[in-house]
């Protein structure tokens, strides 16, 4: 009511404020909104990397990994052997040359050293558990194009 007032007196300031806090406003829902429509990144945490005993150049690595949905992981590989079990939701392992395999809620599946390949998810994503038997001392993946 006191911007109308004023502004029908003349005064012009009143409006000059009023279109800095709509601006100000829609700056911030902007941004807000710009943030909210971010994809959400990929979690990997690794729950255990010990080495195996008596077997000297192998280590094993556990992890936990959430995959959100509409997901593709780049193309890679690994220098040991991978299991993975999906606690929830569902991803599609692709593997270079093979059939892609669909893996469920209570689904694991087997990767074999050096196989180049991805996971996707649908509209759920996926939570699994990765187990590793890794050659030691190299890095936990290889990217591919």
């Amino acid at each position: 009511m006191l911007a109308l007032t004023l502004i029908d007196e003349g005064d012009s300031m009143p409006c000059s404020i009023a279109r800095l806090l709509v601006s100000v406003v829609l700056a911030c829902l902007y941004s807000t909104s710009g943030n909210a429509t971010e994809p959400p990144s990929v979690q990997a945490e690794n729950l255990l990397r010990e080495s195996i005993a008596g077997v000297g150049d192998k280590e094993i690595i556990v992890s936990r990994v959430s995959l959100p949905p509409h997901t593709e992981l780049p193309w890679h590989w690994h220098p040991g052997e991978e299991f993975f079990y999906v606690i929830e939701g569902s991803v599609t392992l692709k593997r270079r040359g093979e059939s892609d395999l669909p893996a469920g809620t209570g689904d694991a599946q087997n990767i074999a050293a050096q196989v180049i390949h991805t996971g996707s998810t649908g509209e759920q994503g996926a939570e699994l558990v990765i187990f590793r038997v890794h050659a030691a001392g190299e890095p936990e993946r290889y990217l591919v194009d």
